[in-house]
């Protein structure tokens, strides 16, 4: 039977009912291929005063590593059809030699101030370097219009068929389950993986933007 929650017993003064939510130095946005998630981790971050991060700007911030776009795009080609573990990951060099470049770019990131990291580090990895973070996935679900977006890409703009359309956004998900993999225990898009999950078909990228930022402004 349902409980009518206006004759409820009070819960002033019980713990658990009263978590208060303070600023993250850190947002870390997933994002499903189309759903327009570095779009709306941008806007939000100009909305908050929040510095943007994705994997090629983090990259700009360590020349010295001597790791490229190219030499990730390479290594990721392989994750787009594989089903790769963790520790399959962890023990393989290449996949190393790039988080290790992306790990010291999130140090230098933190350390200038409060930021949004996109797709390349979890909230596990935020909070055992000693910042708050806020986990946040982006979401589409309708997919003629993800097909839409797919094909605005250099990567599907000259893709005619459908079908291959729809392939490549899969393959382009299979790079963050993978990647994700080897950086939490959480399995990515997974609801209770994050703090905040957004369907940016239903709110749009502009209010998504908005909601995001109002995490960064609490």
């Amino acid at each position: 039977m349902a409980e009518d929650v206006r004759s409820a017993k009070s819960t002033e003064g019980i713990r658990e009912f009263e978590a208060v939510y303070d600023r993250p130095h850190c947002i870390v946005l997933d994002s499903a291929y189309c759903s327009m998630g570095r779009m709306i981790g941008l806007k939000a971050c100009r909305i908050a005063g929040y510095e943007y991060y994705d994997a090629v700007i983090l990259l700009e911030l360590v020349p010295e590593c001597g790791v490229t776009s190219d030499d990730v795009a390479a290594f990721e080609k392989k994750l787009r059809t594989g089903d790769y573990t963790g520790e399959q990951l962890k023990n393989d060099p290449e996949y190393a030699r790039l988080a290790a470049a992306f790990d010291k770019a999130a140090d230098i990131a933190l350390a200038k101030g409060p930021c949004l990291i996109h797709d390349r580090l979890s909230k596990e990895d935020i909070l055992k370097k000693g910042y708050s973070c806020t986990s946040v996935y982006t979401f589409a679900s309708n997919m003629k219009d993800k097909i839409v977006r797919a094909r605005i890409s250099p990567l599907y703009c000259d893709v005619e068929n459908d079908e291959d359309v729809i392939r490549g956004i899969h393959e382009e998900d299979s790079i963050r389950i993978n990647w994700h993999r080897a950086h939490s225990d959480t399995e990515w898009g997974q609801a209770d993986a994050y703090d905040l999950c957004i369907n940016t078909d239903a709110f749009g990228r502009d209010y998504s933007a908005e909601l995001i930022a109002k995490a960064m402004k609490a």
